[in-house]
C-alpha cells in the first residue's frame, strides 16, 4: 500500500518538521533543566497552533523555516495527514507531561518525557516518524475496499 491518504492530499515539509522536532526536544530539556512548567505550556500552545490554527503563526515552525533557509537545506515533501497524526500524538505527550508535572507524578513525567523525546529524536536523527508509521499501519489495517 502506498503511504498516502486518499482524503487528505496535503503535504508537509519534512525538513522543517525534523527541525521542529529538534527544537521541541530542546524545550523538553529546558523544562527538565529549569523545572519551569511554562516551557511545557509553550510547547503545548505551539502544537495547538500548528494542529488547529495556522502553522505560519507557530513560533517553532517560524524558527525551523528560518533555520532551513539559513542553512540552505532542501525541501522534502511528505504526507501531511501522517504528520498531523504524529502532531496529535505529540500533543497528547505534552498534555500528559503537564498533568504529571502539575500533580507531582515525577515517575510518570520522566517516563512520558523519555518516550516523547525518543520519538522526536528518532525523527531528527533517523528520519523515522513513529506517529507517521502508526498512521500508515492504521490505514493498512482499516483501509476501505
Amino acid at each position: 500500500m502506498a503511504q498516502a491518504c486518499p482524503i487528505n492530499f496535503t503535504t508537509a515539509d519534512n525538513t522543517v518538521s525534523r527541525i521542529v522536532s529538534l527544537l521541541a526536544t530542546g524545550m523538553v530539556a529546558l523544562f527538565f533543566v529549569t523545572g519551569a512548567q511554562p516551557w511545557l505550556y509553550a510547547l503545548g500552545a505551539d502544537l495547538l497552533v500548528r494542529l488547529y490554527g495556522n502553522k505560519q503563526y507557530s513560533p517553532l515552525y517560524q524558527l525551523a523555516a528560518a533555520l532551513k533557509r539559513l542553512m540552505h537545506l532542501a525541501t522534502q515533501k511528505v504526507d501531511g495527514a501522517a504528520k498531523s497524526v504524529a502532531g496529535h500524538f505529540g500533543l497528547l505527550f505534552v498534555l500528559l507531561m503537564i498533568a504529571a508535572a502539575s500533580f507531582g507524578l515525577q515517575a510518570m513525567l520522566v517516563a512520558v518525557a523519555a518516550v516523547y523525546v525518543v520519538c522526536l529524536l528518532m525523527d531528527v536523527i533517523f528520519n523515522f516518524c513513529v506517529g507517521c508509521k502508526v498512521y500508515y499501519l492504521y490505514r493498512l489495517i482499516f483501509r476501505e475496499e
